[in-house]
């Protein structure tokens, strides 16, 4: 890696500084989202999502406002990595509904108003085994269609009762497409639903 970054930089001396600046920038924002030095964690995986479950617990006072919902989407597109939580709660009386994103980093941000309805089901947060809900995953993974490949988890809305995710997928051996020279890479979107006590994952497509 340290050989890599040496060598664009040099690159970047010899065709400028101007464009240097911009260019060392955007390769460092790559590097940082890759490996996590920006405070993103994949989220497909029982060790990051324990650490949701013990953050929330350690954070929020779940008596004064229980969380019905636990959403988690990626940072940039098709990374699999998120930056923070995003939790939805009621109040006490559950007459009004609130959220608030906690960084991995531990910093928690203030709490807003929502606009749920007030109706929804707490999630037992305590009761709540994450080991199983990283098990759905795998799960939902050996549903994926004969010819596409897992690319990552891009969204998880645990609920009480499931998690519904959001995982793109990559088409074997049109992982990409070349249009006037550029190329990018192609993907699809595809729906599972987990049950939170069994696993067991659903094609929701």
């Amino acid at each position: 890696m340290k050989k890599v970054i040496f060598l664009l930089i040099s690159a970047c001396l010899m065709v400028g500084m101007p464009s240097c600046k911009k260019t060392m920038k955007n390769v460092l924002n790559e590097i940082s989202s890759s490996t996590g030095l920006d405070g993103s964690k994949t989220f497909d995986n029982a060790e990051t999502l324990n650490s949701v479950k013990e953050m929330l617990l350690s954070k929020c006072d779940t008596e004064k406002m229980p969380i019905y919902r636990i959403f988690i989407t990626e940072v940039d597109e098709c990374s699999g990595r998120a930056q923070f939580v995003n939790v939805s709660m009621l109040n006490a009386d559950k007459t009004q509904t609130f959220y608030q994103n906690f960084y991995f980093d531990g910093e928690a941000m203030p709490i807003n108003d929502n606009r749920d309805s007030a109706d929804a089901t707490p999630i037992n947060l305590s009761a709540l085994d994450m080991n199983v809900i990283a098990k759905g995953i795998e799960n939902a993974k050996e549903l994926i269609p004969e010819g596409y490949s897992y690319k990552a988890l891009r969204m998880l809305d645990l609920g009480n009762g499931t998690t519904r995710l959001t995982i793109a997928l990559t088409k074997d051996g049109e992982e990409t497409v070349t249009s006037a020279g550029q190329t990018s890479e192609v993907y699809y979107d595809a729906i599972y639903e987990i049950d939170n006590k069994t696993g067991e994952a659903t094609d929701k497509n």
